[in-house]
């Protein structure tokens, strides 16, 4: 007489077990919020980043004056003797002919211009948008990488970034109101349910993803380091050129573009050419691609020699300077952080 089969195979439980893992797996991974508090998916747009510049050189403008309507802590009255001193720069500049400011003066009122954003910049207590950066480290360019970021000047700086592309959902806080100094890194992708580290912004580990501190981080960051390169050329006055570009539009912002080259690595060891693009209300940089020495470019294009010599590529896109953030958007308690 035939026997019948068991009704609890191994198979069936192995098949049952399964289901049940899966959907656990499920249920852990949907419970974490792809955006962080109060951030709005509608703006993570994919941001107009690649854009071609006209390197045809312009004459500068003689009306730049910065704007006086946006949010800031001080009196908005500091924001305008900054712009006499760009007018200034201009109508007592040496002009070459043809109109054209020489290279000093270009460069002098392309630092003036700059200036005048980090003093914007120092006057806004916080601000959110997005950064978006490529890399070359090691030789390799990096995929564009989009990051969500917030960053607070005042009381102490703070800033938080979550990753939209690549590794999404990776978030990292630094804080200076934490005594440790440490950037608090919590994995996205699959690793996101891995618990969050503690590393040390100068560490080897952190500098192996980034050209440069999470300190550092922000606009008037970036800021400050390209007016640290502007003055050490002005000082020294010979080895570059500084060149007016034709304006850009990027991300709806009209545009000052600027062109610097190094006559040799003598005069600048890692860059041998800058490209800045400058909002021409606020003074503050948006976009800027930074391009090294090559160590074979004989028979190259111009084109073709930028390529591969690309080193740096960052930019920043809807710039909200005008809503408040709250403290516990710096704060590594969020509970929507999960850090």
């Amino acid at each position: 007489m035939p026997q019948s089969c068991p009704r609890n195979s191994p198979g069936r439980a192995n098949l049952f077990a399964a289901c049940v893992t899966v959907f656990s797996v499920a249920v852990l991974y949907s419970s974490f919020d792809p955006l962080p508090a109060g951030e709005d998916n509608t703006s993570l747009r994919a941001a107009p980043t690649e854009i071609t510049i006209d390197e045809t050189p312009v004459p500068l403008p003689i009306n730049a004056a910065p704007a006086s309507d946006v949010r800031t802590t001080g009196n908005d009255n500091d924001l305008q003797a900054p712009g006499e001193g760009l007018k200034n720069a201009v109508h007592g500049a040496q002009v070459t002919e043809g109109g054209m400011l020489n290279s000093q003066e270009t460069n002098k009122f392309c630092l003036l211009m700059l200036r005048d954003g980090a003093r914007f910049l120092e006057n806004v207590e916080d601000y959110s948008g997005n950064f978006h950066k490529a890399e070359r480290i090691g030789g390799d360019l990096s995929p564009r990488q989009d990051i969500a970021i917030k960053v607070q000047h005042k009381p102490h700086f703070a800033v938080y970034m979550k990753w939209q592309n690549g590794e999404r959902g990776r978030q990292i806080l630094y804080s200076d109101e934490y005594d440790d100094g440490y950037m608090v890194v919590k994995f996205g992708g699959f690793k996101r349910m891995l618990p969050a580290l503690k590393i040390d912004p100068e560490s080897s580990l952190a500098k192996a993803e980034s050209r440069y501190s999470i300190t550092h981080a922000g606009v008037l960051g970036m800021l400050r380091q390209i007016v640290a390169d502007r003055d050490r050329d002005l000082k020294r006055g010979h080895g570059f050129s500084c060149t007016r570009l034709k304006d850009q539009e990027f991300d709806g912002r009209n545009c000052f573009c600027f062109m610097v080259k190094y006559d040799s690595m003598e005069f600048s060891k890692i860059y041998r050419k800058n490209l800045i693009l400058i909002d021409s209300q606020i003074h503050v940089p948006v976009k800027v691609r930074n391009y090294t020495w090559a160590t074979d470019g004989e028979g190259l294009s111009d084109q073709e020699l930028d390529k591969v010599t690309l080193i740096e590529d960052y930019s920043f896109t809807g710039l909200d300077f005008q809503r408040r953030l709250v403290a516990r958007e710096f704060s590594r308690e969020n509970p929507l952080y999960r850090m």
